[in-house]
């Protein structure tokens, strides 16, 4: 393609970009937005397509509780969650005390003597 002032244009190509028709094909789909409400006083909102059953339940997307349909009475929370957790709370969840402390003395015996592990040892920088 030509244009006047600089001979080709520049970024375009074929079937770069809509060209007259609508993004999407030109297809567009009824939704029905549905907001959920958890004890916490979260609001979740959630697009279903219109042919599509509304579940009563959801889980919030900042809690991760349950959440009703009703805002004045959200469902209650679940007893068994566990609250939000590091890295290293979930670390300590899966290994006990004694297992971590085998765990860093191998990854410590791995640093000072990579010769014994089959490890290369990283060159070291001068300073």
């Amino acid at each position: 393609m030509r244009t006047v002032k600089n001979g080709t244009m520049q970024g375009t190509r074929a079937g770069g970009g809509p060209a007259g028709e609508p993004y999407g094909g030109g297809y567009t789909v009824t939704t029905v937005v549905v907001n959920y409400y958890c004890a916490d006083g979260h609001r979740t909102t959630v697009p279903f397509i219109w042919t599509a059953t509304t579940p009563p339940l959801w889980e919030c997307r900042v809690c991760s509780q349950p959440a009703g349909i009703d805002p004045l009475d959200p469902p209650a929370k679940v007893a068994t969650y566990a609250e939000k957790k590091t890295h290293l709370g979930r670390v300590k969840s899966r290994r006990s005390p004694a297992e971590g402390d085998v765990l860093m003395a191998e990854s410590l015996a791995r640093r000072d003597h990579p010769e014994t592990f089959n490890v290369p040892a990283a060159p070291r920088k001068a300073r």
